[in-house]
């Protein structure tokens, strides 16, 4: 059984695609920019709310973006999702609640860590999850770097006081299993989230079609 399972947010445990999707538009009318589709944004997901916005205007990575242009965008966007992702289609999956409750039960401890902006990531979890002791609740801030980098997961590993071997990163991107990686860390992919599956397939780590294959192998059945 792992005794020690760290959760990608978007994708993986949560549905959030829609509101992602009206948070990005609403920014970019305000700047008097064209909409995507949300098929379109499904594939900017998952490196941080600075890169959602650099692919958005057309650019493959933050760093490559105007400064002033990007700033713009990604103030807006912070400015706009908070106040639309609820009631626009941001859930858990289904059945992923009740796997959370079931390795709670079974004396399994759980973190998230997430590349959305910290603020959103704790309000979030914390609403959709209730009940769940999620802890800690990671996302994105100054103090780490945005995975892949390990830092953050590392980090969560020694307030555990577990060896990073010990812990499984459960995610649906190649930034997670890059962020295990790079850790030293057991590594869970899902089918069911935001990254091409191509990728997924080729990376040398369980790749689960459902929920209750997932869950199997967490508890060790």
């Amino acid at each position: 059984m792992r005794r020690s399972v760290v959760f990608d947010l978007d994708g993986t445990l949560v549905e959030s695609l829609p509101g992602i999707a009206e948070g990005l538009n609403r920014a970019l009318a305000s700047l008097g920019r064209e909409p995507h589709a949300r098929q379109a944004v499904r594939g900017m997901i998952g490196r941080g709310a600075a890169n959602l916005c650099a692919a958005a205007l057309g650019y493959a990575d933050a760093a490559l973006a105007p400064a002033a242009e990007l700033e713009a965008l990604h103030a807006a966007f912070r400015r706009e999702y908070p106040k639309c992702w609820r009631g626009r289609g941001t859930q858990p999956f289904p059945g992923v609640y009740g796997m959370l409750a079931r390795l709670v039960s079974a004396g399994v401890q759980v973190a998230v860590l997430s590349n959305k902006p910290h603020e959103v990531t704790e309000v979030m979890v914390r609403e959709l999850f209730p009940t769940i002791p999620f802890n800690p609740i990671m996302g994105f801030t100054a103090a780490f770097p945005r995975k892949p980098d390990p830092a953050a997961l590392l980090h969560i590993a020694a307030q555990w006081g577990v060896e990073p071997e010990r812990l499984t990163l459960v995610g649906d991107s190649l930034y997670d299993a890059r962020t295990a990686a790079n850790a030293g860390a057991a590594c869970a992919l899902v089918a069911w989230g935001y990254a091409e599956l191509g990728g997924l397939v080729d990376w040398p780590c369980p790749l689960f079609g459902s929920v209750p294959e997932l869950a199997a192998h967490l508890l060790g059945k």
